[in-house]
C-alpha cells in the first residue's frame, strides 16, 4: 500500500486529484471537487478573485451611480454629508455589481467611478477640491473594503 507524501510510513489509499501524491487524514483539505494535499488545497485558496465580467460589470454600475448621483449629492442641506454618501453609494453600486465582492480592484473602480461622476457633474457643481479628491473617493473605498457588520 503506497504511503503519504508527507509522513513517511503512515499508510492511505488516497491520492491528491492534481498532483497525484498519496496523503493521509491529516493532509487533506477539502475543496469543491473532493479533498487536494494540503500544498494544491493551499493554490486554491489563495488564487479567487474577481472575474473581468464582475469588473466590466463594477465598472457599469459604478459610473451609472456616479453620473447619476452626482448633481443631486450638491443640493442635499449639509454638504459634507452629500459629498460621502455619494460616494458611498457609487462605492455600493460597484460592489454589487460585482457581485458583492470586496476587494482592492473593486475599491480602485470604485473610487475611480466616484471622480469621474464628480468630473461629468462639473458644469453643474463646480470644481471643489474636497468634493473632487476627498470626500467621494474616501467613502467608495471605504464601502467596497470593509464589512460593516
Amino acid at each position: 500500500m503506497p504511503e503519504c507524501a508527507w509522513h513517511p510510513g503512515v499508510e492511505t489509499g488516497v491520492s491528491c486529484p492534481d498532483c497525484g501524491r498519496y496523503m493521509c487524514p491529516k493532509d487533506m483539505v477539502p475543496s469543491p471537487v473532493g479533498y487536494k494535499c494540503k500544498e494544491c488545497g493551499r493554490q486554491r485558496i489563495t488564487r479567487g478573485g474577481v472575474k473581468p465580467k464582475q469588473m466590466a460589470l463594477a465598472i457599469g454600475y459604478g459610473l451609472g451611480a456616479a453620473v447619476v448621483l452626482a448633481p443631486v449629492a450638491r443640493f442635499i442641506p449639509f454638504f459634507f454629508i452629500g459629498v460621502f454618501l455619494f460616494g458611498g453609494l457609487v462605492g455600493e453600486a460597484a460592489r454589487r455589481g460585482a457581485g458583492g465582492h470586496r476587494t482592492w480592484q473593486i475599491s480602485a473602480i470604485a473610487a475611480g467611478c466616484a471622480a469621474i461622476g464628480v468630473l461629468a457633474s462639473a458644469p453643474f457643481m463646480g470644481l471643489d477640491p474636497f468634493l473632487l479628491f476627498g470626500g467621494p473617493i474616501i467613502a467608495a473605498v471605504y464601502v467596497t473594503s470593509w464589512r460593516w457588520f
